[in-house]
């Protein structure tokens, strides 16, 4: 008899100290401290995936071939974004040609867009991308982005690639219906 009431005291002190050790995790307070994880910054450079696309477009009569590549640059300097994550920034090479004639083939980083840019934007922006937009009356459009890592904050741009490779870059604005009234300026670059 002694024997089952050692054990009846043996089991029902496990039972209390389990029910205890369940309150106290169950108890909002505690859950949520328990749950708190401190931020971790990755202590790797981040990057974008590398982009290869090609485009084909009809501008007065020929057929223009354009290849874009993006890719992660080890070469430019490291870009932190505002919480403290490392990015390699991109560099994005332009290639376009037309009946076996180079028209273009040019490489841009962000610092191409510095004009444009606020100093503190350039410092934790990276060059996002450019994309075949549309042919114009003056030449091949293209969009362009320079904008916080993996973020929805950027500044677009236009640059018109003209038919004797001559460039024109310009801040765009935030619609995508936008027509240039105007020839645009050339840059020569």
């Amino acid at each position: 008899m002694k024997r089952q009431l050692y054990l009846c005291i043996c089991l029902l002190g496990v039972i209390v100290t389990s029910c205890q050790s369940r309150s106290t995790k169950k108890d909002p307070d505690n859950y949520v401290v328990e749950s708190i994880q401190p931020d971790v910054i990755s202590k790797e450079i981040q990057q974008l995936q590398t982009i290869d696309a090609t485009a084909n477009a009809e501008f007065k009569g020929r057929t223009y071939n354009m290849h874009v590549i993006r890719r992660a640059d080890a070469g430019l300097p490291i870009v932190t974004d505002m919480q403290g994550v490392k990015y390699y920034d991109n560099t994005i090479s332009l290639r376009i040609d037309t009946g076996g004639r180079e028209v273009i083939n040019k490489d841009f980083t962000k610092h191409t867009f510095a004009s444009y840019l606020e100093a503190d934007f350039l410092q934790h922006s990276i060059l996002e991308g450019l994309v075949f937009d549309k042919v114009t009356d003056y030449g091949l459009m293209f969009a362009a982005s320079v904008s916080y890592p993996e973020s929805d904050l950027y500044v677009p741009f236009h640059v018109t690639v003209l038919p004797d490779g001559r460039l024109s870059v310009e801040k765009a604005d935030l619609m995508d219906d936008y027509e240039p009234e105007t020839e645009p300026e050339q840059n020569n670059g």
